[in-house]
């Protein structure tokens, strides 16, 4: 069996919960084994009904212990489920939540750990993945005997369709002490306007040559425009004007959507860890030196500020 963390709003799946559940169909075509998903939270009766066309079983974690996350409750709930299936690999998505108790998962299971992967060969013995290394200019390969655990990169697979109508079952999770071990006394959570940066097909992100927290406004506009997400650089992010949540790079977040759009970006080697896998880059900046323009497939030499406002003009036209 193969177990799935589907990683879910409180209404539905998340893209990467879906993206998981494309690398777990993987691993059970070469197990010849079932796919079985989890989801855990509380008040989960709609988030269930669209989880279980995913997959055979369903296990659902529903209590008011889990209506807030903790490492250490998902790792319970997760072990409880492999048990329960019977898993020989767990997929999860590489999300910052997945990555702090999946590791903690595997240690519990005994099991290996392949982390952030891109893609997976799997076989009726192991496991073989790729994944991104040293700033993201190194492809490893690693190679892993089940019981594995996977943590599948955002935007790495494709989503997964609905493929029938799973049978749902409760999941009792014997927590113990692990209950009050970690209480949250407070989560301050912005309020999301747009799609969430890691997940989205195009993200805008503007640098230090933007000026001013003002300016952004055109950054704004230029991914609604695009349906995408806005990034910043660890220097617009330290200034104030955007919040760390938008932070692309080492010590931001790590995306690979199909578009990556620079606006007065420099491109410090610490920012190209976050974005230089990207499918297409486009960058705008004044400096026909800036190190961004080595990882663009499209590049702008010229003021952003004027730049911007013809490139917003022109995909307005493109709409219309």
């Amino acid at each position: 069996m193969v177990l799935v963390y589907i990683d879910h709003d409180g209404k539905k799946p998340k893209k990467g919960g879906l993206e998981a559940v494309t690398r777990a169909r993987e691993l059970a075509g070469a197990l010849g084994s079932p796919v079985a998903g989890l989801i855990v939270g509380q008040g989960l009766g709609e988030v269930a009904e669209a989880a279980k066309t995913y997959v055979d079983t369903l296990y659902v974690a529903d209590a008011p212990a889990f209506a807030e996350y903790t490492a250490e409750k998902w790792t319970a709930a997760a072990f409880a489920a492999a048990q329960k299936a019977g898993a020989k690999a767990v997929v999860a998505p590489a999300s910052r939540t997945g990555r702090t108790w999946t590791a903690r998962l595997a240690a519990r299971m005994d099991a290996g750990l392949l982390e952030d992967v891109l893609e997976i060969e799997p076989s009726a013995e192991a496991v073989v993945a790729k994944r991104y290394t040293f700033l993201n200019r190194v492809l490893e390969t690693q190679r892993a005997a089940y019981p594995v655990v996977v943590t599948s990169k955002p935007n790495a697979a494709p989503v997964a369709e609905p493929g029938g109508e799973g049978r749902v079952e409760g999941l009792e999770v014997p927590l113990g002490e692990l209950e009050a071990r970690v209480e949250v006394l407070e989560r301050i959570q912005e309020e999301k306007k747009r799609v969430s940066l890691t997940e989205a097909n195009v993200v805008v992100t503007g640098g230090r040559g933007m000026g001013s927290a003002e300016a952004f406004k055109l950054v704004e506009e230029l991914a609604d425009l695009l349906g995408g997400a806005v990034g910043a650089t660890r220097a617009v992010v330290d200034a104030g004007w955007r919040p760390y949540a938008e932070q692309v790079g080492q010590t931001g977040k790590t995306v690979q959507p199909a578009l990556y759009i620079a606006l007065g970006v420099s491109g410090a080697v610490q920012h190209q860890a976050g974005m230089n896998k990207s499918k297409v880059v486009a960058a705008v900046n004044k400096d026909p030196d800036a190190p961004i323009f080595k990882e663009t497939d499209y590049g702008i030499v010229g003021d952003v500020h004027q730049v911007l406002p013809a490139m917003i003009e022109a995909v307005k036209k493109l709409k219309d």
